[in-house]
Parts: C-alpha cells; sequence; structure tokens
C-alpha cells in the first residue's frame, strides 16, 4: 500500500461505494503511444487579433477567457493585454511599475484581475513570511505587502490600489459562492503547533473540513521546499479535482465532499523511494540534487481535465514535465508531443506542454500567423476559415498574434 493510500484512510472517511470507483491509469513514460490529432480534437476555430505596433507573439504568453474579454499576459514585458472576445485590441495594462513580484491573476467568480507581492521596499526572507502570517492582526505587518486590482466591469480598466488581506497572504482561494479552499504546504520550526493540512476548506471564514494532516515542523516530504495542491475546474461550479504534491492519487472535490477518483501507476523507476516520506533531507542542497539525479520521478498532476471520452493531464516530474491524454475506452496514453497534425488541422500543433489554456470544455492557445500564411501558400486547395480572411489578406506580420480554440472529441 503506498503512503497517500494509507495517509488517506487514516483522514478520511470515505464509503465503500467511494473506493471502488478509484480508477487506475497506467502511465510509463517510455512506451507512451503515438496518434494523429485529428483523434483527439473536435473543432478548430481561429481569433486574429487586432495588429497593434509593439504587440508580437513571444515565448511567454498566457491566455485567460474572461466574462467580455480576452486576457493575454506578457509575462516578458510585464503587460496585460487585453482584447475582446472578438479579437479587437481594447487596452495594454502594463504592470512593470509594480515590481518584480507581481502577476496578474484572473478570478472568475468577481471578475477581477489582482496582482499581489511583497512591498519592494522590504527584503523578507521566508522566515519573515511565515512571522507575518503568524502575527497577520498587528497592523503593524500590513506594511509589508501590497496589493492591486483591475476590476474588469469597469470600462477603464485601471489598476487600482487594494487593501491585502489574509485570504491573500496564506493563499486562500474561492471556489465557488461562499467557499473558499487552501492548498499551500510550508514547514517550519517556527510552528509551536505541529499539525497541519494539506488541504483545507472554508464556508466564509470559517473553517469547515480539513484532509491529509502532515507535521508542519519537520514533516520529511516538505522540509526545505514549498508545495502547493492542484485545483483544477471541470465546467461544474461546484466540481473540482484536487491533486497533491509526492502523491499519485487524483481526488474529486464535489462541494463540500472529497474522495479519491483516479490513481496514476508508473513504473517503479518513476516512483518516490519509500525513504522519501520518512527520511529528512539534510539540507536544501541535498534536496535539490536528489530532484537532479533522479529527474523522471513524478512529483505531481497538473490540469487534469474529464470528458467522456478522454482525460488530459500533465505531469510533473521532479525536474521534467509532460503531457498526456488517455483514452478511456482503449486504456491508451498518449504523450502530446507525440501526436501529429496534419493539412485538416492546418499542419498546427495544438497540444503543447505550456501556453495552453482551459475555460470550460475550450482550450485555447497563442499561433504566430506566420505560420498560418506559410501554410495557405502552399496547400492553395485547402479553403482559408471565413474568420481568418480578411486578416491574411492584410498580410500581417508573422509574429501577430492568432488565438487557436478547440475542444476534445466527446
Amino acid at each position: 500500500m503506498s503512503f497517500c493510500t494509507t495517509l488517506l484512510l487514516y483522514c478520511l472517511l470515505i464509503s465503500t461505494t467511494a473506493q471502488s470507483q478509484l480508477q487506475k491509469i497506467y502511465l510509463n513514460p517510455k512506451t507512451v503511444a503515438r496518434e494523429k490529432q485529428t483523434k483527439f480534437v473536435d473543432s478548430i476555430r481561429f481569433i486574429p487579433l487586432e495588429i497593434k505596433e509593439g504587440i508580437e507573439l513571444g515565448a511567454y504568453y498566457n491566455i485567460n477567457v474572461a466574462e467580455k474579454y480576452l486576457l493575454i499576459v506578457d509575462y516578458i514585458n510585464k503587460r496585460l493585454l487585453v482584447y475582446s472576445k472578438d479579437g479587437k485590441f481594447v487596452k495594454n495594462i502594463n504592470y512593470k511599475k509594480l515590481g518584480d513580484n507581481f502577476y496578474p491573476i484572473y478570478k472568475e467568480l468577481t471578475n477581477q484581475v489582482a496582482f499581489f507581492g511583497n512591498n519592494k521596499n522590504y527584503s523578507l526572507t521566508p522566515k519573515d513570511q511565515i512571522k507575518i502570517e503568524l502575527d497577520w492582526n498587528n497592523p503593524r505587518n500590513k506594511k509589508y505587502f501590497k496589493k492591486y486590482t483591475v476590476y474588469l466591469d469597469d470600462p477603464s480598466l485601471t489598476i487600482k490600489k487594494d487593501i491585502p488581506g489574509e485570504k491573500d497572504i496564506v493563499r486562500v482561494q474561492q471556489v465557488y459562492d461562499d467557499y473558499y479552499v487552501q492548498g499551500r504546504i510550508i514547514v517550519s520550526p517556527l510552528y509551536k503547533d505541529s499539525l497541519d493540512y494539506e488541504f483545507k476548506m472554508y464556508k466564509n471564514n470559517e473553517l469547515i473540513k480539513s484532509f491529509f494532516p502532515y507535521n508542519r515542523i519537520n514533516e520529511p516530504r516538505f522540509l526545505y521546499s514549498q508545495e502547493n495542491l492542484g485545483i483544477n475546474e471541470t465546467g461544474a461550479s461546484h466540481v473540482h479535482i484536487i491533486t497533491r504534491p509526492y502523491c499519485d492519487t487524483i481526488y474529486k472535490m464535489i462541494e463540500d465532499s472529497l474522495f479519491p477518483a483516479y490513481k496514476l501507476v508508473l513504473p517503479l523507476e518513476n516512483t518516490l523511494p519509500a525513504s522519501f516520506y520518512n527520511k529528512p533531507f539534510k539540507n536544501k542542497t541535498e534536496r535539490e540534487n536528489f530532484y537532479r539525479n533522479n529527474g523522471w520521478i513524478i512529483r505531481q498532476v497538473y490540469s487534469f481535465y474529464e470528458t467522456p471520452r478522454f482525460i488530459s493531464f500533465t505531469v510533473g516530474y521532479l525536474s521534467n514535465y509532460d503531457s498526456y491524454i488517455y483514452e478511456k475506452q482503449t486504456d491508451v496514453i498518449y504523450k502530446t508531443k507525440n501526436i501529429k497534425s496534419d493539412s485538416s488541422h492546418y499542419n498546427l500543433q495544438v497540444f503543447e506542454n505550456f501556453g495552453v489554456t482551459r475555460n470550460g470544455d475550450r482550450f485555447y492557445k497563442p499561433q504566430k500567423a506566420g505560420d498560418l500564411l506559410t501554410f495557405f501558400e502552399q496547400n492553395k486547395k485547402v479553403p482559408v476559415p471565413k474568420e481568418l480572411e480578411e486578416f491574411l489578406k492584410s498580410k500581417p506580420p508573422a509574429t501577430a498574434p492568432v488565438i487557436v480554440e478547440f475542444k476534445l472529441k466527446n
């Protein structure tokens, strides 16, 4: 029995029915299958973005789909590019002046973009952060942090100064209605009480449930590290998928209940040794060396999304990442980098480890206009999609951004 399973049985009272629903997914990183992209992708739609001087497609862009806008985060230039849903340019929100540790976080439930980070006038160590957290009600501690908000319902779309709260400090996340969760894991001798939980649920400000106990003073798994649980939306507001660091089990959260749904089964060479859970590292350097020397051992599952036919997910190994698609009917796993496109999908590789985001049942990724121009020049018989006709006729720069929207087949 794995460590995760033992711990789960210890801290959760789960019905026999729920346990019987645990489905195993067998993954061997060395022997994943290959297939054409058309097997998985149902439809592709393009959203050409209005061309603006100084805006080109870089390597580090992220897309969020808001109620009225497409939000493009340009991490290199520290700007939030706002477009309408049909690609019209709305505003360039430059957040460079806020400081190096500020990044936009889109909050769907409140329709806001939040920036939260340390006050650049103070240099805080991890120990300082914990001391402040433990004494948050002390007014002097408020000065160490800054918060800014862009209210997307406000047509001005300006960055406004906000007041940091305790939920910002301890990374509490609203998941639906008045329910919040926290999945941040920190180990430190500064804590007086050794008992903490990896995952906690709140209703408003009241703690209602806690799962997965650990020793927050000296837990070997988390010593010299800081970890976070993965909280994945499913499309249903009250249903979420939860993944844990150093655990091969994927959990389903329905309202305020949590139960195991899937177990990722890997070869022994890709699993953590028992000593990882009970023998502490001597220092941070020893931990980092262990990561480098065991780069293909599983660390955590991310971006888990399920349809009636497929499951897409990413595995973070100790020093590597790979994305996969699991076909339920055949029990076959495909590595996304081995999924090949063809002319029916304009030779575009829509599955990538980074840069692809999901909203509901739709995926979004940025694409350079030059890739599309080249394809249609070389494939004259392939009809150009209506939404691209005028855009491509205008001969846009090769680096002009286009958003590709697609969904998985049902």
